[in-house]
């Protein structure tokens, strides 16, 4: 074992001499080195808007429920979903068969309270003439009768001053027991026809009072007013029910889509049962809540932008209403915005963008946000230096969603990588393509 070892150092030692003494140039290998694609921007020269941006959805300017105002089956839908109707178009009807007989009802009852009328008021014509006769009538026997009191009150005295007389004979012995019996009696029916005179005139007093009072409540005419009362009663009934039966026919309150058909032929509904669900879509609203800061950035009247990404549109827009109360569930308050809508192309609840605020006015270098890289808290874009790329910490100023302001490590001119950092590090070789348009 040791004279290996012996050996083998020797012959290192060999080997190094001669290596040495070798006055050969060293050779290097050396791999391809690998080019990255990448896509470029330049460092622009702009102003940048600072805006406020929130999420909301689209809603219909107007959308209601439509129910039957009386209940009953539904005879006909005259209208599909989707469909556009003008105001007053007939949406669907009920059944009429029971509100026509209502109807006739009505108009017969009305008829009967009509005649009732006219026969109480000719009746109450005839009460009066009757009454104002009965009154003429009693007044004249209390004249009458009057008179006769006082004729039999003069006879009376008559009759008492004979009986006074005739006694006197008689004590004288002039006159018989049967003349002063016969006086007597004289007197005796005198005093009782005083009294019937008396009593007779009592009664036709009596009558005539009654008289008056019959006379006093024809004038009144209260069989008349409550004939007048039902036939109003019955009048109203019958519009009543002419009105059911016009509600029947059931008609668009707005100008708009259906939005959805409830109801189904035969089906019986109420008040309570929307049948036709509608909704105006001409302007569009956009329903959102701001934050108590970005609502000072806005007022009814203020333009905004309403991005919509389904559509990959952006209108323009004003605000219509600003609520001046916070809704406590999102601590926001409620702003809505009209949008145009002729063509129907933006529908219900579709989530938009809203952006409002003010531009900035100033000249600022500005690269897009996907150029941005971001490591430890720092803020890094690769440069593009001819046909390679340095790693370049920036400091940036005043961002929006797709763009950063640029206040330190760039210029104007630069360019920097925009897609494809992932593959990169500093030093890098790369190769530019084109854009995607």
């Amino acid at each position: 074992m040791k004279t290996n070892r012996v050996i083998l150092i020797s012959m290192l030692a060999v080997s190094v001499a001669l290596t040495a003494c070798t006055k050969t140039e060293p050779v290097i290998q050396t791999a391809e080195e690998q080019v990255v694609p990448v896509q470029v921007e330049k460092v622009v020269e702009g102003s940048i808007e600072v805006r406020a941006s929130i999420t909301g959805k689209l809603s219909p300017d107007e959308a209601v429920d439509v129910s039957a105002k009386v209940s009953g089956k539904i005879q006909k839908i005259h209208v599909s979903m989707g469909q556009f109707v003008q105001q007053g178009d007939v949406l669907f009807t009920l059944d009429q068969t029971d509100l026509v007989n209502s109807v006739k009802q009505a108009e017969a009852a009305y008829r009967a309270a009509v005649a009732g009328l006219k026969q109480t008021e000719s009746n109450a014509v005839q009460g009066i003439e009757q009454a104002e006769s009965a009154v003429t009538q009693y007044k004249n026997a209390i004249t009458q009768a009057q008179i006769a009191v006082t004729q039999q009150e003069q006879a009376l005295q008559d009759a008492l001053t004979a009986e006074q007389r005739t006694r006197q004979l008689h004590t004288a012995g002039a006159v018989s027991n049967a003349e002063l019996e016969r006086v007597e009696t004289a007197l005796k029916n005198t005093q009782l026809a005083l009294e019937n005179a008396r009593t007779t005139l009592e009664n036709t007093q009596s009558n005539y009072e009654n008289a008056t009072r019959s006379l006093e409540r024809a004038n009144n005419k209260i069989a008349v007013e409550v004939g007048k009362a039902s036939v109003d009663q019955s009048r109203v009934a019958l519009e009543n029910a002419r009105s059911q039966l016009a509600n029947a026919t059931v008609t668009a309150p707005i100008s708009g889509l259906v939005s959805i058909v409830h109801g189904s032929t035969g089906q019986i509904v109420g008040p309570q049962v929307p049948v036709i669900s509608m909704a105006r879509m001409n302007p569009v609203k956009v329903k959102t809540n701001v934050s108590e800061q970005e609502l000072t950035k806005i007022q009814v009247g203020s333009d905004v932008n309403v991005e919509i990404p389904s559509l990959n549109q952006q209108i323009a827009a004003k605000v219509t209403a600003v609520s001046p109360f916070m809704n406590n569930d999102v601590k926001a308050y409620p702003v809505e915005m009209s949008i145009p809508n002729p063509n129907h192309e933006l529908k219900a609840d579709m989530v938009v963008h809203v952006r409002f605020g003010s531009g900035s006015g100033d000249k600022l270098a500005l690269i897009p946000r996907k150029a941005l890289i971001e490591e430890q808290g720092k803020r890094y874009v690769y440069k593009l230096d001819e046909d390679r790329v340095a790693k370049v910490e920036v400091v940036t100023g005043t961002e929006t969603s797709d763009q950063i302001e640029i206040k330190e490590g760039l210029r104007v001119g630069d360019q920097v990588v925009v897609k494809g950092q992932t593959l990169l590090v500093d030093g890098v070789k790369v190769e530019i393509q084109e854009n995607a348009q």
